[in-house]
């Protein structure tokens, strides 16, 4: 590492770092989880927190916790499935480390629990406690970035396994380094990652490598984007993900982006699973979490989800960003 480097990033860890290398120094079993429907973020994290712990500390048990029930489709190319039907005596005798989840509810799997402590490292404003340690700060883009920034901090080895998978996270949560959230400190937390000497064409395939049904889907949801007043929004049909035959519900959000005098972005769209209409909201440099609070949502500050009872609720969201925006003006 050059010294530019060194004097701009390397630290001393600070005390609720210190507490969490020292916890996970005390315990043999060490049990990960990630959120539901978890993105390269939340996976990311897991992987390349295993990745780390078996590098510096060979004697430790590491398991990703709920790798046997989730759908394969989460995992892409990137991800193997390299812990499966973990016994619950091993999570009982465990440390548990929970990363990039706002809320308790969200965490999948929800065996964190029977863990006979727990540490939370997450990224997004915070809403609730839930863990014994928690390490929780919105400066940061992602939380493979506070991954990354820790293990720099620890001096311990980061390897080239280590850093493809925190770099996934990095690199979609920072949408390619194009969002606000995009700091001086992200280049030189991804030089570092850079560095080991990963592939980056076997990571970038994994994240944008679309299959023909996927294109045919965004095409298919792209031709409904209706805009109004700076807003681009689109509902997508209740039965869309069935006819296209595609088994993870997003909310294709990043297709109404980067349009032109478009300031603020939604859509919303069917979840077969929790029985409800979910949206999403963006915008550049518009604040717009506290309209997704409103809405039994909530998130970062200029990307934010909400959830719906009724899709005639739609409407009430529309609303309410239409007159934030026409505020905006005065």
């Amino acid at each position: 590492m050059n010294n530019f480097i060194t004097n701009q990033l390397i630290n001393e860890l600070t005390e609720t770092q210190k507490l969490i290398l020292n916890k996970i120094k005390e315990y043999e079993n060490i049990s990960l989880f990630f959120h539901e429907a978890p993105d390269f973020d939340a996976l990311g994290s897991c992987y390349g927190l295993k990745e780390f712990i078996n590098d510096n500390f060979p004697n430790k048990k590491v398991e990703i916790i709920g790798l046997d029930t989730l759908e394969d489709e989460y995992l892409s190319t990137l991800f193997y499935k390299c812990s499966t039907d973990v016994k619950d005596e091993f999570i009982c005798k465990s440390l548990g480390i929970i990363s990039d989840t706002g809320n308790e509810k969200r965490v999948y799997s929800q065996k964190h629990k029977l863990c006979m402590e727990t540490i939370r490292v997450d990224h997004h404003v915070e809403v609730e406690n839930f863990a014994n340690l928690e390490w929780i700060d919105p400066t940061y883009p992602s939380t493979c970035s506070m991954w990354t920034e820790f293990f720099i901090n620890t001096n311990l080895k980061i390897s080239s396994d280590t850093a493809k998978f925190l770099y996934s996270g990095v690199v979609t949560d920072t949408g390619r380094f194009l969002y606000y959230n995009t700091t001086p400190k992200t280049y030189l937390i991804t030089y570092v990652l850079i560095s080991t000497g990963f592939n980056r064409e076997e990571v970038h395939s994994a994240i944008y490598t679309k299959t023909t049904k996927q294109i045919l889907f965004s095409s298919y949801i792209t031709k409904r984007i209706k805009t109004k007043n700076r807003i681009a929004y689109c509902i997508i049909p209740k039965n869309a993900f069935k006819k296209f035959k595609i088994k993870i519900q997003y909310s294709m959000v990043n297709l109404l982006a980067n349009i032109k005098g478009i300031d603020v972005w939604t859509t919303l769209y069917y979840d077969y699973n929790l029985k409800i209409w979910k949206g999403s909201i963006r915008s550049v440099s518009i604040p717009i979490n506290h309209i997704a609070q409103k809405f039994n949502g909530g998130g970062h500050m200029f990307a934010s989800g909400f959830k719906l009872s009724d899709k005639k609720e739609y409407k009430n969201v529309l609303d309410e960003i239409e007159k934030y925006l026409e505020s905006l003006k005065k």
